[in-house]
């Protein structure tokens, strides 16, 4: 057993759950000192009792202390980051989208849930061209389309982007706590045939929905395991599924719908008939940044390159306070904030929790709040666990829990 790799695991894990040395070090029945050899691979051995502890105190299965994730180890991860972000933030993104899919993982040991499994597939059919058949502003758009028609969709705005993922498709959505500069992940763990995209909890609510609709471009074109790097010289499938995420939640057609029908006096200008308002308003209603709506209203010969231009620069907040939906903006802002943890594996966590097969810990961890704010929030729901069954214990696994083993490198 590789020593130093487990005390680094031990340390992480610690540093994750929010103890330190001396309170984690209580918890497994250790002294201090010991555990700090022990994170730094310092002390010549470790039995598998203590780590053992370490794990129950963790709230672990040993196996993720001595041998590492085995999710972590197999996933698929494509992603939205933008390329000066440093190799620290992609990992500590990584890190908290593949803790989803490991207590998933987890939570298969507790059989019969009723929530293991997940809604069939029900991929879109529309058309995937290649080569130079045609440009990705039209393959996007094309498969917006088909989206919309596998759906019903029409031309109507989106509501709930993530909640039209999971039903189109099957996989699960989250938005979690990423770093700035990485805007969504799309992790697979082939071996559960799991898949989950998140986004980054911001400040920026269309951000995340335009985010949301661009991966769930990437998952229907089958674009693979790959980082999709924002700025600089993006690649066809980038630009490919920036175009599926404009024409998926702003189509052309309901924009026309919305406009009316033209001004076909013989001194109206397209310029002239959509002024910064009407701009305002479109992408207000079909909850898209007022740079997509621009980009739209341009493709439909409605503004030209250079009136787009001139209109470019008000934010979201700002174009709120100005037309109106100020407080309701603000709603919607702090709604984007907010971690929103897989439905699915939400649930069975909580069932999990009920049958004291995990702790509070991992269901704060899941839903991004402290323990204390966990609890009282299931408190108050009723959600407390059921009493427990009494079973044989194992006399010597609760021996070696109960005290520590004599250690004289500490004395």
């Amino acid at each position: 057993m590789d020593l130093v790799a487990v005390g680094r695991r031990i340390r992480r894990e610690r540093e994750r759950a929010g103890y330190g040395q001396r309170a984690l070090a209580e918890l497994a029945g250790l002294s201090q000192p010991t555990l700090h050899r022990i994170e730094l691979g310092t002390r010549a051995q470790v039995t598998l009792a203590e780590i053992d502890r370490l794990a129950h105190a963790l709230d672990l299965p040993v196996r993720q202390l001595t041998t590492g994730s085995p999710v972590r180890e197999r996933v698929h991860i494509a992603a939205r980051i933008d390329p000066a972000v440093a190799e620290e933030d992609k990992e500590d993104a990584l890190r908290l989208v593949v803790e989803v899919l490991e207590l998933d993982a987890r939570l298969d040991s507790g059989a019969g849930d009723g929530v293991t499994d997940r809604p069939p597939r029900r991929p879109a059919t529309g058309p995937r061209p290649v080569g130079t058949c045609a440009t990705p502003e039209e393959q996007g758009k094309a498969l917006a389309e088909s989206v919309r028609s596998t759906l019903g969709l029409g031309a109507a705005p989106i509501a709930d982007i993530d909640e039209l993922i999971e039903h189109l498709t099957g996989v699960d959505t989250a938005v979690l706590r990423l770093p700035k500069p990485v805007d969504g992940f799309t992790v697979t763990d082939p071996e559960r045939n799991t898949t989950l995209i998140a986004v980054r909890a911001c400040d920026v609510p269309e951000r995340q929905r335009f985010t949301f609709a661009h991966e769930l471009g990437h998952l229907l074109q089958g674009d693979g395991t790959e980082v999709h790097e924002l700025g600089g010289a993006r690649t066809p499938a980038e630009q490919r599924c920036d175009a599926f995420a404009r024409h998926l939640l702003a189509p052309l057609t309901g924009i026309r719908t919305w406009l009316g029908p033209p001004d076909e006096g013989p001194d109206s200008e397209a310029d002239e008939l959509v002024d910064e308002r009407t701009a305002a308003l479109l992408a207000r209603h079909f909850r898209v940044s007022f740079p997509v709506m621009l980009i739209q209203l341009e493709c439909l010969n409605l503004i030209s390159a250079a009136r787009k231009s001139s209109l470019k620069g008000p934010t979201g907040v700002e174009l709120s306070q100005r037309y109106g939906w100020g407080p309701a903006y603000e709603q919607e802002i702090d709604a984007s904030q907010t971690v929103r943890p897989p439905r699915r594996i939400l649930e069975r966590a909580m069932l999990a929790y009920r049958g004291h097969r995990i702790g509070v810990r991992v269901l704060a961890m899941l839903e991004g709040r402290g323990v204390e704010e966990t609890e009282a929030a299931l408190r108050e729901a009723g959600l407390v666990p059921e009493p427990q069954t009494p079973k044989r214990a194992d006399i010597t696994r609760l021996a070696a829990r109960a005290r520590p083993e004599p250690d004289t490198e500490d004395h």
